[in-house]
């Protein structure tokens, strides 16, 4: 299913990166990465990638999330798949759930980290696959609904 299919990594964490890149061209997948939000929407509007794996935390406690949120505003990125994958999934200081939002957070899926390897290449078959979850799964898609 890899085919051709572009993956961005946009993540500061160099071993992960490294590892995850590893994987997803063992599988097929073209990957390529950038250590910042700044970097990684460049490259994003660059290379127009089939989709973004987004760690939160980078720079600040909230890149992450900034990213996602312009990501949507560039034409050229529209149609994008967005994973944010992060450790702080559970309850934010500010009391507010870590979930897929059409406005808050514009993203396909949010994983926490660490994540094992088939449960990431089965999230990306999922979203590359054009295969949505339609269940009660908290991290199925919200974009594009």
């Amino acid at each position: 299913m890899s085919g051709d299919k572009v993956i961005l990594i946009i993540d500061d964490d160099a071993e992960f990166v490294e590892s995850n890149r590893e994987l997803l061209e063992a599988y097929g997948y073209a990957v390529h990465s950038a250590a910042n939000g700044t970097e990684g929407l460049a490259k994003a509007r660059q290379l127009r990638p089939d989709l973004i794996i987004l760690d939160v935390m980078m720079a600040t406690l909230t890149e992450g999330f900034d990213v996602a949120r312009r990501i949507p505003e560039a034409p050229e990125l529209r149609d994008v798949k967005v994973v944010l994958i992060t450790g702080m999934r559970d309850v934010l200081r500010f009391g507010h759930a870590l979930e897929p939002d059409k406005t808050w957070l514009p993203v396909d899926r949010v994983l926490d980290k660490p994540i094992s390897p088939p449960r990431l290449l089965a999230e990306i078959e999922r979203l590359l696959g054009g295969e949505e979850k339609k269940n009660d799964d908290p991290t199925s898609g919200v974009r594009g609904s």
